[in-house]
């Protein structure tokens, strides 16, 4: 799954300037959770890319509004084409979310014990993502939401949680968005694996709690674990 994140302008803004020639727009946040609000880059109408601000936690466009009755911050892969929430953003309204990296927790002896993982090369990470938009019936309120898609892990991190959130090189986010795209490359795109080499450094529990942040939410209590992707 993925619970947190963090975004940070270095390294996020070379990738907004790549993707929608703008300055990375948000501030740096070590410990992004569920609700908050995050930027996503998404097809625009002119078959370019557009930096979007949206709520972390889907707000299914025919609800009655934003709620955190059910889970919506995390979707499930293997049930995207049969759940309600999203079927239709699966089908229509793909994104990425960029990411400095993200928090795991991995439970043993009853405690859980949080993780940071991040591109080796502190690059940014794309997660794919679905957003939708909610128009209230009696004002003019508008939410634009996503979720973060997730995957079984892949075996080189099962060590940390038996889920992760589906990591896409930049030529598989491009495939990831393309409208129409076909259902087979979506589910391989989708598939267990790494797409890039990670580190995984274990943190102090400072992270666990949401109302902490800053720098000290990623400073390493542990040794630093490599994770390479598989070339073949």
């Amino acid at each position: 799954m993925c619970g947190r994140f963090n975004v940070t302008s270095d390294p996020l803004a070379e990738t907004f300037m790549e993707w929608v020639s703008e300055p990375y727009p948000g501030d740096d946040n070590f410990n992004t959770s569920p609700t908050a609000q995050a930027w996503i880059i998404r097809p625009d109408s002119d078959g370019t890319y557009e930096a979007a601000n949206a709520r972390w936690w889907l707000v299914p466009h025919w609800s009655s509004g934003p709620s955190n009755r059910y889970a919506m911050f995390n979707a499930k892969s293997e049930t995207l084409t049969s759940s309600n929430a999203f079927k239709g953003p699966f089908e229509r309204r793909r994104c990425v979310l960029p990411v400095s990296g993200f928090y795991e927790w991995t439970s043993r002896n009853g405690r859980k014990f949080p993780h940071y993982i991040r591109p080796e090369d502190s690059s940014a990470m794309l997660l794919a993502s679905l957003w939708d938009r909610w128009h209230s019936k009696t004002s003019e309120e508008m939410v634009e939401s996503f979720t973060i898609v997730t995957t079984a892990a892949s075996p080189q991190l099962e060590f940390v949680h038996r889920r992760q959130p589906v990591m896409l090189s930049k030529p598989g986010a491009i495939e990831w968005m393309a409208q129409d795209q076909d259902g087979a490359v979506l589910a391989d795109l989708m598939s267990p694996r790494l797409t890039l080499d990670l580190s995984v450094v274990p943190v102090s529990t400072f992270v666990s709690n949401s109302r902490n942040n800053g720098p000290r939410c990623i400073e390493p209590v542990g040794d630093r674990i490599e994770l390479v992707c598989d070339r073949s």
